[in-house]
């Protein structure tokens, strides 16, 4: 009864918890991919909440009937505007650490999504969901380009 199996035996050389011949395991997800599309989401909303912050401290620091008049004319100089908006432009540094944070996020899903034996879902869908902002970057400074030489 305790005798080892011989080699033709139904259940030689197989662990006791070993999946049944034929029976494909399921696909885990991918740890790269997860990570960039948590990273996909929490940079659209640190954007979000970023810009909503400097925009209404700008609006509290700046009235803007004390810049300009009913008639346009000018009631504040550059310098003054300067001065007041001064403090607020430290948030400003923080959006091009929400890029680099996008860069990263990018590459992640890229390196996900070329890894074999695991699901693409979070892959493609934070590939797609941090390159959106940097492809909006890569517009935005060609049309700026493109007006600038206009």
């Amino acid at each position: 009864m305790n005798e080892p199996f011989e080699k033709d035996e139904q259940f030689a050389n197989r662990g006791p918890f070993s999946p049944a011949p034929g029976h494909v395991a399921p696909l885990k997800h991918s740890g790269l991919g997860i990570a960039s599309f948590v990273l996909s989401i929490v940079g659209f909303l640190s954007f979000i909440v970023l810009t909503i912050v400097i925009i209404s401290l700008l609006f509290q620091a700046i009235d803007i009937t004390q810049i300009v008049d009913e008639y346009g004319n000018r009631l504040m100089s550059d310098e003054e505007i300067v001065n007041k908006i001064q403090p607020y432009i430290g948030y400003m540094i923080l959006y091009p650490l929400l890029i680099l944070l996008s860069i990263v996020g990018l590459i992640l899903g890229i390196v996900a999504l070329t890894r074999p034996g695991y699901k693409k879902v979070f892959a493609i869908l934070g590939t797609v969901f941090n390159g959106l902002p940097l492809l909006f970057l890569a517009l935005l400074l060609l049309a700026g380009l493109a007006g600038a030489g206009a």
